[in-house]
C-alpha cells in the first residue's frame, strides 16, 4: 500500500529509506535496494561482489568505498582503471578538487594545467605524482600479472588507510580491473616498465570464476555499468552462479542497446540473474545513492542489524 511521506529531521538514514520503499518513483527502488543489500550481507553463503564504473573515486566517493570493506559487506570488487588511478593519486598527496560553474573554461583550465572531470577538476601535477610513483613502485619488478596482482603491488606501496585497494589488501578483498590498460595508470605502467611488466587480463577471468566457482551463492552491487558490470556478470554466468540479489545504480538508459542501461531482468534471459532473484533497477546518479545506502547500512550495523 502507498504511503504519504510522512517525516521529520528526527528520523535516521534506515528509517528514511524504509519510507522511501513506501512511496513511488525512484525513492521507492532505492529503499527496495537498501532492503536487498541487507539481505544480501544477512545471507552468509553469498559471495558479494560490487562493480565501481566511471569516476567515482574522483567524485569523491571513495571513503564509501572503503567503509563498505572494512564492514565485510566486500568479497570480491571490479573496477575501472579509472578508479585505481585516483585512488592512487588521492594515496600520494595528489588531489581532486570542486570546480565552480563559472571556473569551468576548458582553455583556461589547460593553461592552468588543470584537467576536469564533469565538475571536479585534477592537477596535471597529480599526474606527475603518480608517474613517479608508478615508475619507483616497479622499477625493480618484471613479469606477467593479471591485473589483480598489479593491483596488489601497488596497494602494497600505499600507506593511506582510507585507499579503498589498501583497505582491500590488508582484509583479503581481491580487486580486479580488466580493462586496466585503458587508464592512465596503466599506460604508466607500460611505458615506465619499458614493457618489464605485462598485463595478462585473461588470467583475471579464471581468477574471478574460480572464485563465484567457489560461493553458493551471489550477489553485487552496480555502481554505474561498463566493463566492470559486463566482467562480473560474465563470470557469475560462467560459474553458473547467477546473481540471487543485484542492485544496479545508473542513469544510463536501455534503449540503445548497451549494457550500462540494460535493466536487471534483461540479464535473466542469459543466466546471469537467477528467476527469481531480489533485484532493484536505481535511476539515479551514484554520488547520490551511494551515500545514502552506505550511512544506512552502517546505521543498521551500529543497531545492532535490527
Amino acid at each position: 500500500m502507498l504511503k504519504q511521506f510522512d517525516a521529520d529531521c528526527s528520523i535516521g538514514y534506515c528509517e528514511l529509506l524504509k519510507r522511501f520503499s513506501e512511496i513511488g518513483m525512484v525513492a521507492r527502488e532505492l529503499g527496495r535496494a537498501f532492503s536487498i543489500m541487507i539481505n544480501m550481507f544477512l545471507d552468509n553463503e553469498c559471495h558479494r561482489l560490487i562493480g565501481i564504473a566511471g569516476a567515482a573515486v574522483a567524485s569523491g566517493l571513495r571513503p564509501l568505498i572503503t567503509k563498505l570493506i572494512r564492514f565485510g559487506f566486500v568479497n570480491t570488487i571490479v573496477t575501472t582503471g579509472a578508479n585505481i588511478t585516483h585512488d592512487v593519486i588521492e594515496a600520494i598527496g595528489g588531489k581532486h578538487f570542486v570546480l565552480e560553474h563559472e571556473e569551468m573554461d576548458d582553455v583556461k583550465l589547460t593553461k592552468m594545467g588543470i584537467y576536469r572531470i564533469y565538475n571536479v577538476g585534477v592537477t596535471k601535477e597529480s599526474y606527475i605524482m603518480l608517474e613517479n610513483f608508478t615508475k619507483e613502485t616497479f622499477e625493480t619488478v618484471s613479469g606477467t600479472f593479471s591485473s589483480s596482482e598489479i593491483i596488489k603491488i601497488l596497494a602494497s606501496k600505499i600507506k593511506d588507510e582510507n585507499s579503498f585497494i589498501r583497505t582491500s589488501y590488508e582484509l583479503g578483498v581481491e580487486v580486479f580491473s580488466p580493462a586496466l590498460a585503458d587508464s592512465i595508470i596503466g599506460s604508466q605502467i607500460r611505458f615506465t616498465t619499458g614493457g618489464k611488466v605485462k598485463l595478462d587480463t585473461l588470467s583475471d577471468v579464471s581468477k574471478l570464476v574460480d572464485r563465484v566457482w567457489a560461493s553458493k551463492r551471489t550477489g553485487a552491487i552496480f555502481l554505474g555499468g561498463g566493463t566492470p558490470k559486463h566482467f562480473t556478470m560474465m563470470a557469475v554466468n560462467a560459474a553458473d552462479r547467477p546473481l540471487s540479489y543485484a542492485i544496479q545504480i545508473t542513469t544510463d538508459r536501455e534503449e540503445h542497446g548497451g549494457l550500462s542501461g540494460a535493466r536487471l531482468e534483461e540479464a535473466k534471459s542469459w543466466g546471469k540473474v537467477k528467476v527469481g532473484g531480489m533485484i532493484a533497477n536505481v535511476c539515479l546518479d551514484m554520488s547520490i545513492a551511494l551515500p545514502l545506502l552506505v550511512l544506512a547500512f552502517e546505521e543498521w550495523m551500529r543497531q545492532g542489524r535490527s
